[in-house]
């Protein structure tokens, strides 16, 4: 029964912009991810190490980061690491994939002839297939363009691309179906380019994809793991942890807080060393409330990885309309009249003028601070 570990997406050397300093510490992780990944393949015993594409976060990688991915595949010893060029390390000009091939490790296999996507291992009844990317961008469908050879053994496929999800997946992002994969023949097929853990909703062939080994943003809730597959008459995905970062986003209406201090009170049960936070206030801003998100940054910054607060309170209800208020009121008559004039007013800045008119006349009738 052939066991195998499938990675992919982890993005070695990513920027990661926006988290300064932070930034140097996610990559360290990411790193140790991977080395974790290598862990769990040596002590699974795993017959294949299965890269689905994005080992690197681009094709320009510096050589000590070249020179640890080598030395991290090297540690696998008999146990073969597969890899494909994804849509960051395409199989371009100036490749980092192509400096790998030049001093790779006997165990470290690569696709690099789109004319011969397989990679056979009759000692272990195992053939791989796999399309390598050429470009960040393209039509191609990395399942359909591949056919599984006859013969004995498992037929395992790795592809990096897009499921097809109409309005969602883009034309030129690798697309791939459903019927693609379920008319394929293959045993398993290992998907790279999702950065969340995703099994397809497949009956007659498995296919999932792995995921990020460490997460990459908050918007990520499904990454930070590798798949331990094995393949028998059926299939039996396990999902293992190898990451250690937390990312949370949060919602915080300031109707809940009077003051700074009662919402860093709040914060306080998100704390950890490893957390990176992202809030995010909402709500009416009162002339009564009193909170000031740098000095919750300040305050709270040592008790985080990583701190963000984005302020998108507002000085009055996004749709005054909905509040119907009574128009025996002033300022029902206020919100109604000036909501006429909206509406038939023609000019765009004229109309954007009577708008934030509407709010700030509603916010000094109300008593709110329009600050």
């Amino acid at each position: 029964m052939p066991k195998i570990l499938h990675t992919g997406d982890v993005h070695l050397g990513i920027k990661l912009s926006g988290l300064g300093r932070t930034g140097d510490r996610v990559r360290a992780a990411i790193k140790d991810a991977f080395t974790k990944s290598i862990d769990l393949a040596l002590s699974e015993k795993v017959d294949a190490f299965l890269i689905a594409g994005d080992l690197f976060d681009s094709n320009r990688v510096s050589n000590s980061l070249l020179r640890f991915a080598l030395s991290e595949i090297e540690r696998l010893d008999k146990i073969p690491c597969i890899l494909l060029p994804g849509t960051h390390d395409c199989l371009e000009k100036g490749s980092v994939v192509i400096s790998l091939e030049e001093d790779k490790p006997d165990n470290l296999y690569i696709f690099t002839d789109p004319e011969k996507p397989t990679i056979e291992f009759p000692e272990k009844n195992l053939t791989f297939y796999g399309l390598p990317n050429l470009s960040n961008r393209s039509t191609t469908n990395p399942i359909k363009s591949v056919k599984r050879m006859d013969g004995d053994g498992r037929h395992i496929l790795l592809a990096h691309g897009s499921f097809m999800i109409p309005n969602k997946t883009e034309p030129d992002d690798h697309p791939f179906e459903l019927d693609d994969i379920e008319s394929s023949g293959f045993d398993y097929v290992a998907l790279g380019h999702w950065h969340s853990v995703f099994e397809l909703p497949t009956k007659d062939v498995r296919a999932a994809y792995c995921g990020s080994p460490e997460r990459l943003a908050f918007d990520q809730t499904g990454s930070g793991n590798v798949l331990l597959v094995n393949i028998d008459d059926s299939v039996k995905i396990d999902k293992m942890p190898v990451g250690e970062m937390a990312w949370d986003e949060i919602s915080l209406s300031t109707a809940n807080f009077k003051y700074t201090i009662e919402m860093e009170r709040e914060l306080q049960q998100y704390v950890g060393d490893k957390k990176l936070l992202r809030v995010e206030l909402s709500g009416i801003k009162s002339s009564e409330t009193y909170i000031d998100t740098e000095e919750i940054v300040r305050n709270l910054k040592d008790s985080f990885l990583f701190i963000e607060v984005i302020d998108k309170t507002e000085a009055t209800p996004s749709d005054l309309l909905d509040l119907n208020l009574p128009p025996t009121t002033i300022l029902g008559q206020f919100i109604r009249q000036v909501n006429e004039a909206v509406d038939s007013e023609t000019d765009e800045d004229k109309k954007a003028l009577l708008i934030e008119s509407l709010r700030t006349g509603y916010a000094l009738m109300s008593g709110k601070d329009v600050l």
